[in-house]
């Protein structure tokens, strides 16, 4: 019996052809939703960008609201595992934050705390539960590595967890078009955002 025949229109092949589809159809989603944001962007337009169909899309996802939780989170993945490496190669506490800004500048994005405003009415709870755990988890990961800086007495005892927003903040602002255009590279606006952020911080 030919099974393939028996396939629902528009649902891709199973077995190994499953895992690219679906990393395909999140990453161009995730690309469209950081561009545009949430409500321009329809499973239609993402379908076409991906050269697949629309029920190719809900064969993966079951809903576009499901699709931008996953993107997103995936996205807060990705941001949290190249934070933890640059952070935990680093020898030197400027040294680490100054990688984790160049890495984050060089890949600008919509602001995503709009972003998230934006579509939170179209979000369930649980949704937006998952999207703010993910995030959270990359302050924790900077906050940590203060707290340890503060521990060897390299900043002062300050609250780990603002700090680490602060900074993150400050990577956003770096994000905007006429920061950029004044800057020669990423690594000089990396260098001018991590000096801003230490000065009063580092101990005397």
């Amino acid at each position: 019996m030919n099974t393939d025949s028996q396939r629902s229109p528009g649902r891709p092949k199973q077995a190994e052809d499953d895992l690219p589809v679906q990393e395909i159809i999140l990453q161009t989603a995730a690309k469209l939703f950081m561009e545009l944001g949430y409500e321009p962007v329809s499973l239609q337009q993402i379908a076409k960008a991906c050269n697949v169909s629309k029920p190719s899309i809900y064969y993966h996802f079951t809903s576009k609201s499901e699709l931008f939780k996953i993107a997103v989170t995936t996205m807060f993945q990705n941001v949290h595992r190249v934070t933890s490496r640059l952070l935990r190669e680093a020898d030197h506490l400027e040294t680490g934050l100054l990688n984790v800004a160049e890495a984050r500048l060089a890949n600008p994005h919509a602001e995503i705390e709009t972003m998230l405003r934006d579509a939170e009415r179209h979000l369930s709870k649980e949704q937006i539960e998952e999207i703010r755990a993910a995030e959270n988890k990359i302050y924790v990961e900077l906050a940590d590595y203060f707290e340890d800086a503060m521990d060897h007495n390299i900043l002062r005892r300050k609250n780990p967890m603002l700090l680490a927003q602060t900074f993150s903040t400050m990577m956003v602002i770096g994000h905007k078009e006429d920061t950029l255009r004044k800057q020669d590279s990423t690594l000089h606006l990396g260098r001018e955002i991590v000096e801003i952020f230490l000065r009063g911080t580092l101990e005397e």
